[in-house]
This record gives structure tokens, sequence and C-alpha cells, in this order.
């Protein structure tokens, strides 16, 4: 098969591979978020989170539709389509929302040191960089496949782990993969993420 047909089938798959419940682009090396865990109960944990910059990519669709073409566009950002062009280092974890509208945004985090005015111009304009500052976050660890179903699981479990707790929220969750796609699926970190008010 020639080269130039390799690589948009090659971008296709991880894209599937992120939709079965996998970020293909973690490994060991992989820069994430960093925080500060404030209070840990279990599968939960209580967290500030420092300040990031976001490349997102919203579409309305099913799940399986919105993340897979916000992975391959996202991915293709990082990889250099951009107006420098520059190859930006990956990073984990793959994020995706889901907002009232009906949309799926699809998260990829920038690494330290590059700022939303700085950073290199996506040649894709739906893909918006976007500031994301200090905030306090509430986050259930679970293990699995990641898909619609697993993550209205696990918001309904964060949703009444913090009502117990009195603890009020922006309802904003996001789901989180860490693993590549060769981590059984009983080994995978995955999470639900929200902000505190």
């Amino acid at each position: 098969m020639m080269r130039w047909m390799l690589r948009p089938m090659a971008v296709g798959l991880l894209a599937v591979l992120v939709l079965t419940g996998v970020d293909n682009r973690a490994d060991a090396k992989s820069e994430q978020p960093v925080y500060t865990v404030v209070s840990t109960e279990g599968n939960f944990e209580i967290r500030d989170y420092d300040t990031m910059v976001l490349a997102e990519f919203t579409m309305r669709g099913s799940y399986s539709q919105a993340v897979n073409q916000g992975y391959i566009r996202l991915e293709r950002y990082f990889l250099g389509e951009n107006a420098i062009p520059e190859k930006i280092e990956i990073t984990v974890p793959t994020m995706v929302r889901n907002d009232l509208a009906g949309g799926w945004t699809t998260i990829f985090f920038l690494p330290k040191g590059y700022q939303s005015d700085t950073a290199p111009r996506p040649n894709d304009r739906r893909i918006k960089l976007v500031e994301f500052p200090p905030r306090r976050m509430a986050s259930i660890m679970f293990h699995g496949k990641l898909n619609e179903g697993a993550m209205r699981e696990q918001v309904a479990k964060l949703e009444a782990w913090l009502a117990e707790r009195g603890i009020a929220h922006k309802a904003d969750f996001t789901l989180a993969g860490y693993n590549a796609p060769w981590i059984p699926a009983s080994r995978r970190r995955n999470e639900v993420l929200v902000t505190l008010k």
C-alpha cells in the first residue's frame, strides 16, 4: 500500500480506539494536568487544578460520530496542522464533554508553557484554544471502556456523592481517558470530573 494512503487509515483507527475506551496517545512519559489533591475517599477526589490551555472541537450528533471527528481533527493539530507549522508534544488525558445543546466537545490540553494567545493557530477554524483558569474539581475514577453509557453511570455516582456531602457543582461533567489501547479494560484509568462552585 502506498505511504500516502497509510496516514488517513492510521488516524481513523486511532479515533476508533478512543471510542472503544482508550486514549491511544497515553504512555508513562506523556504530560498530564497539574493538580493538588485536597481530599480522597475511595475512588472520589477533590482536586485543585492549575491553569491550562485547552484545544477543543465541538460537534453535534452521536457520541461516536462527534468524538471520532473531534479526535481526528485535534490529533492533526497536534501533529503540525497549524499556522507555524509546529508539532506539539502529546498529552493525556483525552477528554469529552457533553453540552445542553446536544453537542460533544473533544478536548486535548496543551503542554505547560503554551498560552492561548501564543500557541500555534489551528488550520481548522473549528478548533478553539481556550484558557482553563485555576479551579477546584471533583473526580471519580473507574475502569473499563469509555462510552456514553459509562459516562452517564459515573456522572450519576459522582452527583450522588457530592449531594450527600452538600457540595455544589457547575454540572460541566467531563469524561477523561488516560490509557493506551493495549491496556486491558480492567486496568484502564478513566475519570469523570466536574467543576465545584
